[in-house]
C-alpha cells in the first residue's frame, strides 16, 4: 500500500495500549528488513531516517526506497524524518514524499522552540503530513548532535503541555532520561512524567533511545503511554554483527548474496522481537 501518515497508527497505539516501532533505515536492505518484519508480525511500522542517511542517499532516493519496500505490503508503513534541524531539508522532505517529519528545536528556549516548530507544523499540515516535536534535551549521540549525560534536560509536564499548545505538534518527544546510542551508564528514567503527559494530553508520546533498554523497562514505558519508540543503534549493530559473523564463519566463501541475506535474517529476528515487546505484533488484520 502507499506510504501513510503515521498519526493514525500512533493514535490507535495510544488508545490500544501498545507502541509502534520507528526503525532507522541505513540502506535498501535495512528498509526491506524493517517492512518484512512488520509483515511477518502483522504490525504497523515507521521507517525512519537520520540526517546522516539523508546526506548519504538524498531525500528523493530514500523516498523511492521506502515506496518500493511498502508498495506491495499489506501493513501500514510510514516514512519519518528524525531530528530535522534544517528547515530547508525538512521542507524538501515534506514536498518529496515523507509522511511525517520531526523538527528538533530542543536547543532553543521553550518559546523559541515552539515558534520555530509551529512554522514546520503549518507547512506540514498544509501538505497532509504530521509533525513530531521535542521538548527537553535527550542525551547521547545522534549523527552530529552530541549531548553528554550531565547536559541532558528532563522535561517537566507543564513545559511539555505548554510546548504542545504553542507548537501544535501531532506527537511529542519528551526527555525522560533515555539516550541515543548505547547506554554508558544506567539511565535514570522519569517514567512518571511520561505517564502524566499521556494521561493529560491526547498527543501520542514518543520515546527516543530504545536501543539497550531491558525488555521489562520497554514494557513499562509502553504501559506508561509511549506510542512511538525509536530504534536506531540496534539496527546498525545487528546489521554489522550479522555481516561480521557470516564472514568469520565462511571465510573462503565469496557470495555477497548469501552474506547480505544472513544479515537480513538477523535484522528480521531482532526487529520482530521489538514488535512483540512493543505489543504492536498482530495489530494488523489479515
Amino acid at each position: 500500500m502507499p506510504l501513510v501518515n503515521p498519526l493514525g497508527m500512533l493514535q490507535a497505539a495510544r488508545q490500544g495500549g501498545y507502541c509502534v516501532g520507528a526503525f532507522n533505515l541505513v540502506d535498501y536492505l535495512t528498509t526491506e528488513a524493517i517492512v518484512q518484519a512488520a509483515e511477518a508480525k502483522r504490525s504497523p511500522v515507521i521507517l525512519q531516517t537520520s540526517s546522516a542517511t539523508v546526506k548519504r542517499f538524498g531525500i528523493e532516493n530514500i523516498v523511492q526506497m521506502a515506496r518500493m519496500a511498502a508498495e506491495n505490503s499489506p501493513v501500514p508503513v510510514a516514512l519519518h524524518l528524525d531530528h530535522g534541524t534544517d528547515p530547508k531539508v525538512i521542507s524538501e522532505a515534506i514536498r518529496s514524499g515523507y509522511t511525517s517529519v520531526m523538527f528538533d528545536g530542543s536547543k532553543y528556549p521553550l518559546q523559541e522552540n515552539a515558534a520555530r516548530t509551529r512554522k514546520i507544523v503549518d507547512e506540514a499540515h498544509a501538505n497532509g503530513l504530521s509533525v513530531e516535536g521535542e521538548i527537553g534535551v535527550v542525551a547521547g549521540v545522534e549523527d552530529d548532535i552530541v549531548i553528554h549525560q550531565d547536559k541532558a534536560i528532563y522535561t517537566t509536564p507543564d513545559e511539555a503541555l505548554e510546548f504542545r499548545r504553542l507548537s501544535g505538534v501531532d506527537f511529542l518527544a519528551a526527555a525522560i532520561g533515555t539516550a541515543h546510542g548505547f547506554y554508558k551508564v544506567q539511565p535514570r528514567l522519569d517514567i512518571d512524567t511520561l505517564r502524566k503527559l499521556s494521561h493529560t494530553t491526547e498527543c501520542p508520546m514518543v520515546v527516543h533511545g530504545g536501543t539497550g533498554l531491558p525488555e521489562d523497562v520497554v514494557r513499562e514505558l509502553v504501559a506508561a503511554g509511549a506510542a512511538k519508540m525509536n530504534v536506531s543503534t540496534q539496527i546498525k549493530q545487528t546489521y554489522i554483527d550479522g555481516l561480521h559473523g557470516y564472514i568469520e564463519a565462511h571465510r573462503t566463501e565469496y557470495n555477497p548474496l548469501k552474506l547480505l541475506d544472513h544479515a537480513r535474517q538477523e535484522l528480521l529476528t531482532m526487529i520482530g522481537r521489538y514488535m512483540e515487546v512493543f505489543g504492536s505484533a498482530g495489530r494488523v488484520e489479515r
